[in-house]
């Protein structure tokens, strides 16, 4: 044994919990600022869903704020509780609780500084604020060795992986694609959405979700140990983004704006695909972590 693995390991036995082990204050920030997250997306999508006047948008925003405030409600709140909860206790609901704060703070942007301000203004700041605090702190604290240990590499990564490329390369082509038309051109995007919302969405998109999915895709194709677990919170995250896409979609038609419909197969079968991509991932995952 040389003299540096005689350091190497006298610096591991005095500082437990570096890199692997559990790292208690941070684990318990975590813990606390996701359970307040939870209960201000509660309030907020309760408040922003039943209350009328709360936004102060165009109709079509409107009613898609409000298609968002209820899947938040009724789909993202009671699994994110669910993983708050387990993943204290469980690797696996740990990154089920990764990829509810992937949601929390891309979610909480759009509401934060894309919405007129309004009474719920300082729960939409307050609410991404925390989400970052979360979600920083509980990645400092994944044990991705520990989780990642036993699983083998299979041929479904890399086509897990190619599809969250995809997706990637997908947005940053279309989003950028229209960007460089109206640099050209002048003429304002209004191919998918009406040209006031499109400096947001185009925005986090482009710096938010599409580099999470190229990232976790480049990190899985090359079998690390981050690509799983990034992988499986990534795809949690953009199932339930493009659920909210449906729903989205759906109450905008009930709201009379034109070419507006509650089926949309893109979102249907992404949301799908990603779900899929997630368990799949978190099933290797839950090999690994079983006790």
């Amino acid at each position: 044994m040389t003299q540096i693995d005689v350091e190497l390991r006298t610096v591991r036995t005095v500082r437990p919990g570096v890199g692997t082990g559990p790292r208690p204050a941070t684990r318990r920030f975590a813990s606390v600022s996701s359970a307040l997250v939870l209960v201000l997306m509660v309030v907020e999508s309760s408040v922003g869903y039943l209350v009328h006047g709360v936004y102060r948008e165009e109709r079509w925003a409107v009613a898609a704020l409000r298609g968002n405030d209820l899947v938040t409600l009724l789909l993202v709140a009671p699994l994110f509780a669910v993983a708050v909860t387990r993943g204290r206790r469980s690797d696996r609901w740990r990154v089920v609780w990764l990829g509810g704060l992937l949601y929390a703070v891309n979610n909480f942007a759009y509401y934060a500084f894309g919405t007129t301000f309004n009474d719920v203004f300082l729960l939409h700041v307050s609410t991404l604020g925390l989400s970052i605090a979360a979600l920083v702190t509980l990645t400092l604290d994944l044990p991705v060795q520990r989780v990642t240990a036993q699983v083998v590499p299979h041929r479904s990564d890399r086509a897990i992986a190619l599809y969250m490329a995809a997706i990637g390369v997908a947005l940053i082509s279309a989003w950028g694609g229209f960007s460089l038309r109206f640099a050209t051109t002048g003429e304002l995007p209004h191919d998918v959405m009406p040209p006031t919302a499109v400096h947001l969405v185009y925005a986090l998109d482009m710096t938010m979700l599409a580099p999470a999915f190229l990232a976790g895709g480049v990190l899985l194709w090359r079998h690390r140990a981050w690509g799983y677990v990034f992988g499986a919170a990534v795809n949690l995250f953009g199932a339930a983004y493009l659920v909210v896409l449906e729903f989205v979609g759906g109450f905008e038609a009930n709201a009379g704006i034109a070419d507006k419909t509650w089926i949309s197969p893109p979102a249907i079968a992404g949301a799908a695909l990603c779900a899929l991509a997630a368990v799949t991932l978190l099933r290797r995952l839950a090999v690994a972590t079983r006790s």
